[in-house]
């Protein structure tokens, strides 16, 4: 079966964690309040990981083939079918890829962080399209 993978934005969190250790340094520099910078910055440095963990450990993904798009955030995996989906397109803002995903009911499934080529997209469009 042919299928369309979406692999992790690497650039993205990448500079995502250097944000987050950029702002844990500037909080250890200031006298007041740096209790609650620091733990929101163990917070974000701590989802940031364990995202991306689940990602390397193929727990947390997104496969479009002709069935539809399954895809999972690290508990469940979940399935649009192809029937279901209306049109899919692909945004880009500077590092950031958005695939969405319009449904035939009107609601919209966007996911953020992955990053799909250009070819990787018209092949994802052909899949979807041949029901």
């Amino acid at each position: 079966m042919r299928t369309v993978d979406l692999s992790v934005n690497w650039l993205l969190y990448g500079l995502y964690l250097l944000g987050s250790f950029g702002l844990f340094g500037f909080a250890s520099m200031l006298d007041s309040g740096t209790v609650t910078i620091s733990v929101m910055c163990y917070a974000l440095i701590g989802a940031s990981i364990f995202s991306l963990l689940l990602a390397l450990l193929d727990k947390r993904f997104v496969h479009i083939d002709r069935a539809g798009i399954s895809y999972s955030l690290g508990l469940s995996t979940h399935y649009i079918v192809t029937e279901d989906i209306e049109q899919i397109q692909r945004k880009r803002f500077f590092i950031l890829t958005v695939l969405l995903v319009k449904k035939q009911s009107g609601e919209v499934k966007s996911f953020y962080s992955w990053s799909l080529s250009e070819a990787g997209f018209t092949k994802a469009e052909q899949l979807l399209a041949s029901k």
